[in-house]
């Protein structure tokens, strides 16, 4: 009597479980899409006190430089002197 009594018990939670997990999921902006703010590229933003050196906000090209510049100053091979591994 008593493995009857488990065997239920464990049917029960296994049947709420699985209720559980098919129920519906809440909409939390009530069906208006991406909440977030809006995605812009990584050129247009800037300002402020963490501004790179020679980055001008707006300028693709100065961006674009101003990232090459650091990839190449964080190069080990560049650092070292070693320039022929480098590329």
């Amino acid at each position: 009597m008593a493995l009857r009594g488990k065997l239920i018990l464990s049917g029960a939670f296994a049947g709420l479980i699985l209720a559980t997990g098919c129920s519906p999921l809440e909409d939390a902006n009530n069906g208006k899409g991406y909440a977030g703010k809006a995605d812009t590229p990584a050129f247009e933003t800037g300002g402020g006190q963490y501004t790179a050196g020679g980055f001008k906000a707006g300028d693709k090209e100065s961006w674009q430089e101003t990232l090459n510049v650091r990839a190449k100053a964080q190069n080990e091979y560049v650092r070292t002197g070693d320039s022929a591994k480098a590329q």
